[in-house]
């Protein structure tokens, strides 16, 4: 099946937006699960919760989820309400920004996650 340039983008952002939804919505009952089993909610709580590499991934995977899930969202709302040909130059720039500051969200949780020793 031939695929012209940006056929079926919007198919395949809304099910990437319903995935990542899909995937905090099963994550967050988890996580509520797991902090209410810890006890007291103190730094050695918090510390030994995310000791394991398996809650460490799966809380990387919840932050991947929800920026992408944001930045699908925000990408509908500059197409819907920033569509006219000045706004081209905004739509770019609000486009970037926001990459940039969901990047260094995703380097900083990074950085928090694993720095957990």
């Amino acid at each position: 099946m031939r695929r012209v340039g940006g056929s079926h983008r919007g198919l395949d952002m809304w099910l990437m937006q319903r995935a990542s939804a899909v995937y905090m919505a099963l994550f967050l009952p988890v996580f509520l699960v797991c902090v209410l089993a810890a006890g007291p909610l103190d730094f050695a709580a918090w510390h030994g919760l995310f000791e394991s590499l398996t809650m460490r991934v799966a809380a990387f995977l919840f932050v991947v989820a929800m920026l992408t899930h944001a930045w699908i969202g925000l990408r509908e709302i500059f197409i819907d309400y920033l569509h006219c040909a000045r706004c081209t130059l905004l739509r770019l720039t609000l486009y970037f920004a926001f990459a940039v500051f969901y990047l260094g969200c995703l380097v900083w949780t990074v950085d928090i996650l694993w720095s957990v020793r």
